[in-house]
């Protein structure tokens, strides 16, 4: 069976390497005797749901434009090395017998829960991508119908949107990290401060 070649305008992506924040890609296109070889960067924008390709560059020699592909894909794994060293913390992925198992009978709403590992990419899976705040979403309800679960992921802050299969279980309190314990409080602190009376 033939699978469809994924394009980059008239170009067709013969590789494509994704690490961190993007995706590196080398594709081609023989009609173009200028340029028939290209490398350019891709990354998902989620307000228009399509992926945006930018920064190309473009040669006659496929040695030469592989060699930039190789080189952009080697500054992309040095970024997550740094980034891993920056966030200062023990990175271990938190494994199933950390949590409580995720009861679908149950609600998790506003309860500290662990994604699954093998939902995120490989260079992810760690502590600090895991953790997350269950927020909204008719996914964090007992027995819903619904999937969407709504996240704050505790050590960046970052919101999310999984679906409930993606969540591991509800993160047992001896095994929360003390920078995690924090940022918890810090959420719940900025919480009780929203929703106090207004002074007359």
């Amino acid at each position: 069976m033939n699978e469809e070649k994924r394009t980059v305008d008239s170009y067709t992506v013969e590789h494509a390497i994704h690490v961190g924040d993007k995706e590196i890609v080398f594709a081609t296109d023989e009609n173009k005797t200028d340029t028939p070889y290209i490398v350019c960067d891709c990354e998902w924008f989620a307000p228009l749901g399509v992926y945006r390709y930018f920064s190309a560059e473009g040669s006659i020699d496929y040695l030469e434009m592989m060699g930039v592909f190789i080189t952009r894909v080697s500054v992309q794994i040095e970024a997550m090395k740094e980034e891993k060293v920056r966030a200062g913390i023990p990175l271990e992925p938190v494994t199933p017998d950390q949590c409580e198992p995720n009861d679908y009978t149950k609600s998790i709403e506003n309860m500290v829960v662990v994604i699954r590992a093998d939902r995120l990419r490989p260079e992810y899976r760690t502590a600090n991508n895991q953790i997350v705040l269950a927020k909204s979403g008719f996914g964090i309800y007992g027995n819903s119908r619904g999937r969407a679960v709504y996240t704050v992921n505790l050590f960046s802050g970052k919101q999310d949107r999984w679906n409930r299969e993606d969540v591991l279980g509800i993160l047992k309190p001896e095994h929360m990290p003390e920078w995690a314990k924090k940022r918890l409080k810090e959420i719940q602190a900025r919480k009780q401060e929203k929703h106090k009376a207004p002074e007359r």
